[in-house]
């Protein structure tokens, strides 16, 4: 096998299902490859590569799996970069494979070079891990590396680059099984002390991120919140870690009323979070009670906020230890009727219709990929998950252009659900290209297009600082015409009472359509 056939044999033995990418002469050869193993990889061909490195990042978010984005060395990896930054800020498992040039220009400088660009240097800042092979022989070794620490701890993007002549070199190589990475329990001191604090406090808190869905928790966050009698608020990327209409459950942890409600706990208990900008208000957050940090990245432990007990481990491991610990005990409960207050004030909040009656519509496990746009911030909050893959949003990188791309990745991930990109215009136009994209593969997803004719949130702020507007009027396309453009099913909503009813016309369709939803 050459090289190129090699990686691709590596990718079977690690249970990839999907690449994205788009192909060129450094790859030809893992093309070949592909192109011999179509029964088992299917590849993705976005129109972009930065759609490429964004539908990867969806389809990781949609399952909780490593995706797979394949672009060619320098112009490629340089558009793919951007999917890359919000998959590190969004902490997904995904693995950006691409060429270089032979070890014999290593000295060279990259400007002079065809496709030329120091990905190593260019990309070690978002990345987990950057990669560089330069012989055949090393290749099983580095993928088994790559997917070690893909799958180990807090998950960030990793870059594997692989040099042109290793790529076309022939090998008779052993290729290594599936590696599902290193799950860390807690250490026995911690964890005493950590079930020492819930057993003498009455008023437990639980902050659950996104890292209990790394962990593949199987039930285990609701159960412990059931055993200590906790509420559950989430951060911004682990909406959904538990459902939302458990009656534990009580919002978002950037919410005031939620945060006034922490502040009346004894005790928090943080599982899979970071402590990020956005959850914390600018980390003007503080912590007057003890604070008990369960998380996979020891660095991630005392960085944001000084722990009383710090555990670096597994969410599902640790949790399943201190329930096993736990059931000994008899544990008090002081929050008295105080959580039913509270999350009736949390839900009395006025809810936009439109996000309102999306969930109405749309089935429990479809997903609403939200882009980054006026009409969507309210998603984060209103659009009530029962799972994670229910809502994907930038939510920390909070990238315009999100939202189509993501939700390719999110629909190839599982083809048997609903999956719904809601998008602005600005949003919309700058990765509309990848419409070709769901066409090419007959992908039905529903996008919706909130068009004002312009960037919406911007404009609002400069009409209320300036008096005026500059940069922020757009000339958009007919939507509707685009969609037709392609094949697709397209619709226009000027009355807000026909939104419902054309966006389950369009689902009921079970085709690719676009519903423009004018904002005036």
């Amino acid at each position: 096998m050459t090289g190129g056939e090699i990686v691709v044999e590596c990718l079977k033995k690690q249970e990839v299902k999907v690449v994205f990418g788009m192909p060129g002469t450094h790859l030809s050869q893992i093309y070949a490859g592909l192109y011999k193993n179509q029964d088992s990889i299917s590849h993705i061909l976005a129109r972009h590569e930065g759609g490429a490195s964004l539908m990867a990042e969806g389809y990781s978010r949609a399952t909780g799996e490593v995706g797979v984005c394949l672009v060619i060395p320098g112009p490629g990896a340089s558009n793919a970069y951007t999917g890359i930054v919000e998959a590190y800020t969004a902490c997904s498992p995904v693995l950006l494979i691409t060429g270089q040039h032979e070890p014999r220009y290593a000295n060279r400088d990259y400007g002079k070079m065809f496709h030329g660009l120091n990905h190593i240097a260019a990309f070690s800042p978002i990345t987990k891990l950057t990669k560089h092979v330069e012989k055949v022989e090393d290749i099983p070794g580095a993928i088994d590396e790559v997917f070690a620490a893909l799958r180990s701890g807090r998950p960030k993007p990793v870059l594997l680059e692989i040099t042109a002549n290793a790529l076309s070199a022939e090998a008779d190589l052993d290729i290594p099984g599936r590696n599902d990475g290193v799950k860390v329990k807690a250490a026995e001191q911690q964890l005493r002390q950590a079930i020492e604090l819930i057993v003498k406090s009455e008023r437990r808190f639980i902050i659950a991120g996104k890292g209990v869905y790394h962990a593949r928790d199987n039930g285990e966050l609701l159960q412990f919140a059931k055993l200590i009698k906790a509420p559950v608020a989430t951060t911004a990327m682990g909406k959904g870690v538990i459902s939302e209409y458990e009656d534990l459950s009580i919002g978002g942890i950037g919410n005031s009323t939620v945060r006034k409600a922490m502040e009346e706990s004894d005790l928090v208990l943080a599982i899979g979070t970071r402590f990020t900008q956005m959850d914390t208000g600018g980390w003007s957050m503080e912590f007057s009670q003890p604070l008990i940090h369960i998380e996979a990245d020891p660095e991630e432990i005392n960085k944001e906020y000084t722990a009383d007990v710090g555990i670096a481990g597994d969410a599902k491991l640790v949790l399943q230890q201190l329930i096993d610990a736990l059931r000994k005990h008899e544990l008090g409960d002081g929050w008295g009727d105080k959580l039913s207050k509270f999350k009736s004030e949390v839900e009395s909040a006025e809810r936009p219709r439109m996000i309102q009656e999306l969930r109405e519509i749309l089935s429990p496990d479809a997903t609403l990929v939200s882009d980054v746009h006026i009409a969507g911030y309210p998603a984060r909050t209103h659009f009530k998950a029962y799972n994670p893959s229910n809502y994907l949003y930038s939510g920390i990188l909070v990238n315009m252009g999100y939202g189509l791309p993501a939700a390719i990745g999110a629909k190839v991930a599982h083809l048997d659900r609903q999956v719904v990109a809601f998008c602005g215009d600005g949003g919309f136009i700058l990765s509309s290209s990848e419409f070709a994209t769901v066409m090419k593969y007959n992908l039905k997803i529903l996008v919706i297009v909130v068009n004002d004719n312009a960037l919406g949130s911007v404009k609002g702020g400069q009409v209320r600082n300036l008096g005026g507007t500059i940069g922020v009027d757009l000339y958009n396309p007919d939507f509707v015409k685009y969609a037709e453009s392609f094949g697709a099913y397209g619709f226009r909503v000027n009355d807000p009472d026909d939104f419902k009813p054309t966006v389950e016309k369009a689902l009921m369709l079970d085709a690719p359509a676009l519903v423009e939803v004018v904002r005036k």
